[in-house]
């Protein structure tokens, strides 16, 4: 029957009024009917179920009864094999193995009584250890050489040792092995032979297999022409007939007694029962025909069908005529109907009648009209919702994890102190809380050529161990630009790379920090500590809630590292003021007297003999003593610039402050410095103008200063000159600029800041081999020579190149008409 549904883009327009009803009691009749037909359906399930508990029962009965006869004829061919293996054990354990080794007539009577007690017996035949055949009885050996014989089985069969009193059965081996020839030509003169290990020899039996084939039958008594019986072993089903044939793949044979329904090796349906016999290494099957077991329940299937198609017949013929009425536009409201369910809302069933049916689809139609403009109201409704509550419930678990990470990097930055440390458990958590590929913290060397990788997690290639001032990478630029740098690649090889990681993205966000000058004058600056890199892949780049995140943890990091910086500095300040107070006590308290004076003896003494008022002296002895007063005026010297550095330390130097004219104070230390170079090719030149305004210092420690560098640039300076100049820049502040120029050796940079440093000394080979031909220095001059310039509100500082000499600077104030009334 043709349907009559219409499915079109939209849904039509049709004129909005019920219609009257026509002929009454149409939809009853069209029920009466439908009551009448589905009589059937309960008697169809009501035989269906008859039938089929009929056939269940009938299947376990025979399986109940194939299952029976299996084990019966299991048990009884398995007892048989352990009859003869007893007997041949009895026999064997009886007799003298020597004497049927040795003696024909012994044989002969031994055979005549083992035949006597078993007529099946065919033959016995002795091997030694290497298999040759000692002697035979019987034919045991033509019967197994036949060509007309094939081998059917072949196994072991394990059996319990004879119990005997006889000392010669525990000779016996527990192993029997058991073969099977089939003839080709007679079934029933198939042979069974046995083969016991006896000491070092083996006895092969002979026997005739009637009893076998007593178990083995063309078919089972009592269960039907088509059963049929196989011996089973190594994968083979063994019948009479002697032909080995394949299991089926989904055949019952196991290691436990079972049955069921399968189909066998001949794609036939059977009902088989299978009993292993583990001692034989074998087992007996038994099938049945399906089609035979079923025969009378398919009869009675047949006679039920039969009955249910002549009353589906009858009951069709009376309602044909009401089917033909109803049927039609019921099936079209359910076609709809179901396409609705389906999702498809576009549908519209034509009004054919005014009955009750007539006005169902009408009411249909509007309904379906109806439901599909709200559906799709909804439908857009329920989109933008979810895809608002997605959004919603994505970026609060964002927040989560974000918020999550700033407090756990808040924790390790209040807890850890050391900056390694630190910067390995940020990036740790950064990379954990973030779900990132990978990330690296940087932080940039002193000097600002070179940004070095202090922190990874986890270890990955993409970043590198340094980076440098201008080589263009995502860090430099941060660094150099002081705001975050993003890069958003595609990644090559879309086909081996999965859909939703073929898109990296790489952040890197500076990490700012301002401070606070201290000179020219008091202002903020922001400086820029390092950066930290991430990378990401996935569908979509890093979202800029997610780097402002990264930001404020940057910023916290920024933090972490001065403070770390800042406790490290304080920590090291403490030990060092601690070592500085206890040297000042013991050098203040042990040296001040026990030292000064008796070198003052000394030089006293020393010079008054040079200049020989106590005697005349040899040139030795005069060479001598000259070194004996340099030496101890060196060491007066150093003693007196210790104790200007404890004074310094202890807060008791005080500076004389007083106008003086720098002229005056160079013609006073030049005599010091020609003294300092004699015995080398120095120049000593003097570059100072003469407009030089009067100088505010201390005079005792001005002159050190320029002592001290005079001394500094002589023990480097083998030749060449050293130049003393001044000049006075004016403008404010008001200060006079001294500087000390050499010729020498020169400062490597790494020495250039540890040589203002107490108590250190550059690391330079040369310089120190040139340090050692003199006399070396305690590293106490150009540290001191620092200290009385700071005390004086100056500043110094080095210029240096290797191989071309040194120049340090220093400034000074300079004597203003108001400083007289501050004095």
């Amino acid at each position: 029957m043709g349907t009559g549904v219409t499915q079109q883009g939209k849904a039509p327009d049709v004129t909005r009024t019920i219609p009257t009803t026509g002929m009454r009691g149409g939809l009853g009749r069209t029920l009466l009917t439908a009551f009448l037909i589905l009589a059937i359906v309960p008697l169809g399930l009501i035989g269906s179920y008859a039938l089929q508990q009929n056939r269940k029962n009938l299947r376990l009965e025979v399986e109940r009864k194939l299952q029976t006869l299996v084990t019966l004829k299991g048990e009884e061919l398995h007892l048989w094999f352990e009859n003869l293996h007893t007997s041949f054990r009895l026999a064997l354990s009886l007799s003298e193995a020597q004497s049927l080794a040795t003696s024909e007539a012994a044989r002969r009577a031994w055979w005549a009584d083992l035949t006597t007690q078993m007529p099946s017996l065919r033959g016995v035949e002795m091997m030694d250890q290497t298999g040759q055949t000692v002697w035979t009885l019987g034919a045991c050996s033509q019967m197994i050489d036949d060509q007309s014989l094939s081998m059917m089985i072949s196994s072991a069969m394990s059996a319990t040792p004879f119990n005997s009193s006889d000392n010669s059965s525990d000779r016996l081996s527990e192993e029997m092995t058991f073969s099977i020839f089939y003839p080709e030509s007679n079934a029933d003169e198939a042979l069974v032979a046995m083969a016991l290990p006896y000491e070092t020899e083996t006895y092969i039996f002979c026997m005739a297999a009637e009893r076998l084939w007593n178990v083995i039958g063309s078919h089972c008594e009592g269960v039907g022409a088509s059963s049929r019986t196989f011996l089973v072993h190594d994968d083979c089903l063994w019948a009479r007939q002697g032909i080995c044939t394949e299991p089926a793949e989904d055949s019952i044979i196991g290691e436990h007694l079972a049955s069921d329904f399968y189909v066998n090796h001949a794609d036939v349906t059977v009902v088989g029962a299978y009993y292993p016999m583990p001692a034989l290494k074998a087992g007996i099957l038994v099938e049945q025909n399906q089609a035979e077991i079923m025969a009378s329940s398919d009869r009675m299937a047949a006679t039920f069908i039969a009955l249910v198609l002549a009353g589906a017949i009858a009951t069709t013929t009376i309602s044909a005529i009401v089917i033909r009425q109803i049927t039609r536009p019921v099936i079209q409201l359910t076609e709809s109907a179901v396409a609705m369910a389906e999702g498809d809302l576009d549908q519209s069933v034509a009004v054919t009648s005014r009955d009750e049916i007539g006005i169902l689809t009408y009411v249909f139609n509007e309904m379906a009209a109806e439901l599909k403009s709200l559906y799709e109201d909804l439908e857009a409704k329920v989109a933008e919702r979810t895809q608002e509550l997605q959004r919603a419930n994505y970026q609060i678990q964002r927040r989560a994890l974000h918020f999550q990470a700033s407090q756990e990097v808040s924790q390790a930055i209040t807890s850890i102190r050391d900056p390694e440390l630190l910067l390995s458990r940020v990036a740790e958590l950064i990379r954990d809380h973030f779900v990132y590929a990978s990330v690296a913290v940087y932080l940039v060397e002193p000097g600002g050529g070179e940004i070095r990788r202090r922190a990874l997690s986890p270890m990955a290639e993409e970043w590198p161990e340094r980076c440098y001032a201008g080589d263009g990478t995502i860090v430099d630029r941060a660094v150099r630009h002081r705001e975050s740098q993003v890069i958003t690649e595609a990644l090559a090889g879309e086909d081996e790379i999965p859909w939703h990681q073929r898109l990296r993205c790489q952040v890197a966000v500076p990490f700012r920090m301002s401070v606070i000058s201290r000179f020219p004058d008091l202002r903020q600056e922001e400086r820029v500590l390092g950066a930290m890199a991430v990378s990401s892949t996935g569908r979509e780049r890093i979202q800029e809630d997610e780097i402002t995140v990264l930001k404020i943890l940057a910023n916290q990091v920024a933090i972490a590292l001065e403070n770390a910086e800042a406790y490290e500095r304080e920590r090291q300040a403490a030990e060092q003021l601690e070592e500085a107070e206890a040297f000042k006590s013991r050098f203040l308290a042990n040296m001040s007297h026990e030292l000064r004076e008796p070198l003052n003896t000394i030089i006293g003494f020393s010079r008054l003999m040079i200049k020989g008022i106590d005697g005349e002296l040899n040139s030795q002895q005069l060479l001598d003593l000259e070194q004996i007063y340099n030496d101890s005026k060196h060491l007066l010297f150093l003693i007196n610039d210790i104790l200007a550095i404890s004074q310094i330390q202890a807060g008791l130097m005080e500076l004389k402050l007083q106008p003086v004219n720098l002229h005056e104070v160079v013609s006073g230390v030049m005599p010091t410095a020609s003294a300092l170079v004699r015995g080398k090719e120095i120049e000593l030149e003097q570059e100072i103008a003469d407009d030089l305004p009067m100088l505010r210092v201390d005079p005792g420690r001005f002159r050190q200063i320029i002592v001290h560098l005079f001394t500094n640039a002589a023990k480097f300076t083998e030749e060449g000159k050293i130049t003393l100049r001044a000049w006075y820049p004016g403008g404010e502040p008001d200060r006079v600029y001294i500087s000390v120029s050499d010729t020498g050796i020169g400062i490597p940079p790494e020495d250039r800041d540890r040589i203002f440093v107490r108590f250190e000394k550059g690391q330079d080979p040369q310089a120190i081999q040139m340090a050692e031909r003199r006399r070396p220095g305690a590293g106490l001059g150009l540290a001191l020579s620092k200290e009385f310039v700071e005390m004086h509100g100056g500043q110094i500082w080095v210029e240096s190149e290797v191989g071309k000499g040194s120049t340090f600077t220093f400034s000074v104030p300079c004597y203003r008409a108001s400083d007289s009334e501050m004095d």
